[in-house]
């Protein structure tokens, strides 16, 4: 049959053209015709399979705004595609997992280098859902919490996501051999359902490893069916791919009719010689199934060689007790001499080693994760073996105890050809995200995509570039429920890539699996581009696309405490699209004028998983806004005569008399005033050495008490830090000072710090629901709002200490914080105290003079400009201060922590602004807060009518 390999322009191509991104600068802002991006004279293959084209195309708000000649129109960026082809962004069938780009947006360069842009995430094991004890540690147990997470770090390529049978059988059964009863049943087809409708396509089965091994067909089919009920697939690596494929086939098919379900089969393959001659009966039985209407499709991955790990060569009846059961039996050598005469013998299961012809030539070990055999990953295991001197069983049993991964050589070349050339067949890495400084032990995790180009198009020509295109995009993405994508259209969400189809090639190899391809030259996603010139730009564009039992109107920028209400109609909308831009799950937000409370609503969630909602009087972690209030505990004892504000603050702690005495003490520690404290003059500059509050666990060691390190311990080791300033030079913002002042009020007051402020701070204005928080999420206050922040730190608790713990909740020490960083407030407290001082005569917590002592300009290079003039922005005492016109100020303060934004704004006409989020940070901005800052200001600006 033959084939058109590539339209007719390459052949006669006589240069290398060279690839730019310009750059368009408009001199008017919002220029007719301007739109974000122009791809100009590439070679559009379009992803329905037909001839490709010359054409520009035009991406304007993240879809595909023209195609044709483009004459005129400007573009924010323009890339010159002459001689390059332009084409729908590849789907990774197959990418097992979208976790490591919760840590870093590193680990999917290797999925944008083969021009992959949409990753199918789950085989049989998923991200989700989770045990109550591993929850604990990632911060995130139901599929909500972690599409949440995910979105709220932003990705580089867009994620379907299936739900894993055997992740949901785990958490029911755990990894026994029998089947469920109906109570299990029904917990199991609960979590099934949970995750579709949180935004799942469907339930995914690995019936080849332990669990999943041991589930009958019917138990499979039950919760299939509940994907089905919401529009679902199923997803499987089917239970045999050797010498029972053709049954192991017919039970997927019959899976998917039982279930009323589509049907997927993960890298289709026939392992084995023997077996070889089952692919086109494999193929016969798909296409007999589509043919009376039955929805089936499957993918491949372009290697010979398929992926183990290596324990999966021993028959799964020895893990009925579990990896760890298997383990300990290893050493016995009765136990390795049955193993082996099973592996020698035994058909009816998967025997990869008999499917690699009984040969430790033909099984080459991609990573031993051993330290003896490491320096040959990449090699057969019988050179392993020969070149450490040892008998190759040995060698295998050894590896099995490492948890090494295997890269039998099972497949034909032929089988592959014919796998290629079926229509319903997409393709896959079955590895997804492997860079970043992950490891990956096949070559397929760098090389799929390419290498079916290079290879299978451009080399052998088994199939043309417009068909393979229309395969790896528009196909696979119906099979995915995104039936808008996979192709170059008007309208059509723009995931693009511009690839060199000359260049275009995979340099990964068994040795050195992580060898990047080459020739692909820029990848758009969402209408963005995050490869450009072979490179990461640092843009996380990519979207969780949710299945069809998602229901939109769940999403959080839907969600609000309350109706709209005129004239504050304009809050509503404005932070839709706020929590929508930033993929926050919850934000609380109150407006105060002429000393009143005149807005005040919640908006998204409070929990996540269970579907709380933010409402007015929501607790938040407030963060820094915890400073003003420790400054006007201050204010008050300077009022009362307790103190005076030019005291040394160590000398009032009684601590001068150990700087005095202790050898290797910072004797300039002595010098610090109280006033020095509350304008960040104390003489600490994190940006210089470290930020003191954070320290818990090294602390801790140095005090000799168990971590974290609280305030007692912090103050003793800075006792001997040197100092980064002379006390009094400049502004430097210190944690550690306002903890001092903390330990200043408790001193004078005699009392705690909490039960101080809240007599007489908070308790005197109505704010009586503020209270110190608590790091662990066990310990949340009542009505508290939960955190979230993508990635993990470690503990600082000695219970775990070192341990994985969701960054808000272990990876540092917020009881420690209490003075500078450790408030709940609602946002309708926090108006509260920031009406207070509206009308300073009456101001019912401090006096005139001191509102005004608060907020005087510091002296110095922390209030002027080295040439005398005021600075325009300055930190008095407890507040930033902005001049905005004839002298007047804006005062405000800002929170952060991980899974926590907040700012309070006092602006010079009477009106106060707080907003509280339950995260930090969004795919488009580090810290929320600044965004927030401008936008309480726009939608105070936008109400036409006042309350009074």
């Amino acid at each position: 049959m033959t084939q058109r390999l590539f339209p007719s322009w390459v052949a006669l191509r006589i240069f290398s053209v060279s690839i730019m991104v310009i750059f368009v600068c408009s001199t008017t802002s919002g220029s007719e015709g301007l739109v974000d991006v122009v791809i100009r004279g590439g070679t559009v293959i379009d992803g329905t399979g037909k001839p490709g084209y010359i054409a520009d195309v035009a991406v304007n708000d993240g879809r595909v705004s023209f195609i044709g000649t483009i004459k005129e129109k400007r573009a924010r960026s323009v890339i010159d595609a002459t001689g390059l082809v332009v084409a729908p962004g590849f789907i990774d069938m197959m990418g097992q997992t979208a976790s490591p780009m919760l840590e870093s947006e590193a680990s999917a360069y290797n999925l944008l280098t083969q021009g992959i842009t949409t990753i199918n995430a789950g085989e049989g094991v998923s991200a989700v859902p989770l045990s109550a004890e591993r929850a604990r540690r990632v911060g995130y147990a139901t599929m909500r919490e972690y599409f949440a997470l995910l979105e709220m770090k932003g990705l580089p390529v867009n994620l379907v996501q299936t739900v894993g049978h055997t992740q949901v059988r785990r958490l029911v059964l755990g990894d026994v051999k029998r089947r469920p009863n109906l109570a299990e049943l029904e917990k199991m087809k609960q979590l099934i359902r949970e995750a579709m409708q949180a935004g799942a396509i469907g339930v995914s089965t690995a019936l080849i490893y332990p669990p999943a091994v041991y589930a009958p067909s019917r138990e499979i089919s039950a919760l299939a069916e509940v994907a089905g009920e919401f529009g679902g697939g199923y997803f499987t690596h089917i239970r045999n791919e050797g010498d029972s494929l053709l049954e192991a086939v017919e039970e997927a098919l019959q899976i998917g009719r039982d279930a009323h379900t589509p049907v997927h089969i993960f890298h289709l393959k026939a392992a084995g010689k023997a077996n070889w001659g089952k692919l086109p009966r494999a193929i016969e039985l798909i296409r007999k199934a589509r043919a009376s209407g039955q929805q089936v499709t499957a993918d491949i991955y372009p290697y010979v060689n398929n992926g183990v790990g290596i324990a999966g060569l021993i028959h799964p009846r020895h893990f009925t007790a579990g990896r760890a059961a298997l383990i300990q039996k290893i050493a016995d050598p009765k136990f390795r001499k049955q193993v082996r005469e099973e592996m020698e013998s035994t058909v009816g299961w998967d025997n990869w080693y008999s499917h690699a012809g009984h040969d430790w030539n033909r099984i080459v070990i991609g990573k031993s994760n051993h330290p003896r055999y490491r320096q040959w990953d990449g090699l057969p295991l019988a050179k392993i073996a020969e070149a450490s001197g040892e008998d190759p069983w040995d060698v295998f049993f050894n590896l099995v105890v490492s948890g090494a991964f295997a890269l039998p050589e099972t497949m034909s070349e032929a089988n592959k050809i014919m796998a290629i050339q079926q229509d319903f067949i997409s393709f896959c890495t079955d590895v997804g995200p492997a860079s970043g400084g992950r490891t990956t032990s096949h070559p397929r995790a760098f090389g799929a995509f390419p290498r079916i180009i290079a290879r299978y198009v451009k080399d052998q020509r088994v199939i043309s570039l417009e068909r393979m295109v229309s395969q790896a995009s528009s196909a696979a993405a119906k099979v995915v429920y995104e039936f808008d994508r996979g192709r170059i259209e008007l309208g059509a969400p723009a995931d693009l890539i511009v690839f060199d189809h000359e260049q275009i090639v995979d340099k990964a190899s068994f040795r050195q699996p992580d060898a990047v391809s080459h020739g692909m030259k820029f990848v758009l996603v969402n209408g963005q581009i995050v490869l450009q010139g072979g490179k990461l730009t640092g843009r996380r564009s990519g979207r969780v696309l949710r299945g069809p039992g998602y229901q939109p109107a769940l999403a959080a920028h839907h969600v609000k405490s309350s109706e709209a209400k005129p004239p504050f109609e304009n809050y509503d909308r404005s932070m839709a699209v706020f929590l929508k831009k930033h993929r926050l799950p919850g934000a609380s937000v109150a407006v105060t004028n002429g000393g009143k409370v005149v807005f005040a609503k919640g908006f998204g969630y409070a929990d996540v998983a269970l579907d709380k909602k933010v409402h007015r009087d929501s607790l938040f972690r407030i963060a820094s806004i915890s400073k003003p209030i420790t400054a006007v505990a201050v204010l008050q004892l300077h009022e009362r005569g307790i103190l005076d504000l030019d005291d040394s603050v160590f000398k009032l702690l009684e601590i001068n008399e150990v700087l005095n005495a202790a050898e290797g003490t910072e004797k300039r520690l002595r010098d610090i005033t109280i006033r020095h404290l509350l304008q960040h003059r104390g003489g600490w500059d994190r940006n210089v050495s470290f930020d003191a509050m954070f320290r818990s666990v090294t602390f801790a060691e140095k005090s000799g008490t168990e971590p974290p390190a609280d305030q007692q311990a912090v103050i003793a080791a800075m006792l001997e830090q040197p100092l980064d300033f002379v006390p009094g030079e400049r502004y430097a913002y210190s944690n550690f000072g306002y903890c001092l002042l903390g330990r200043v009020i408790e001193k004078l007051s005699g009392q705690s710090y909490e039960s101080y402020v809240k007599q007489n701070v908070l308790d005197p204005i109505g704010a009586n629901q503020m209270r110190l928080g608590a790091t662990r999420l066990e310990r949340r206050a009542v009505n508290e709002v939960r955190y979230y922040h993508p990635g993990t730190g470690t503990s600082v608790f000695q219970s775990d200490l070192k341990q994985q713990v969701p960054h808000p909740y272990g990876a540092w020490n917020l009881e420690a914080m209490d003075s500078h960083g450790g408030w709940l407030a609602s946002a309708t407290d926090l108006a509260k105290f920031a009406a207070a001082f509206d009308n300073p005569a009456s101001c019912p917590i401090l006096s005139e003079e001191s509102i005004e002592l608060m907020h005087q300009r510091p002296p110095g290079a922390a209030g002027y400009e080295q040439n005398g003039t005021e600075k325009s922005v300055y930190y008095s005492f407890g507040w930033s201060n902005r001049v905005v016109r004839q002298g007047k100020l804006n005062h405000w303060h800002a929170g952060s922590l991980p899974g926590t934004a907040s700012i309070l704004i006092r602006r010079n006409d009477g009106k106060n602004f707080i907003a509280l989020m339950n995260a930090r940070v969004s795919p488009v901005s580090e810290y929320l807060g600044r965004e927030m800052d401008q936008l309480l200001h726009q939608m105070a600006n936008q109400v036409k009518t006042w309350p009074k």
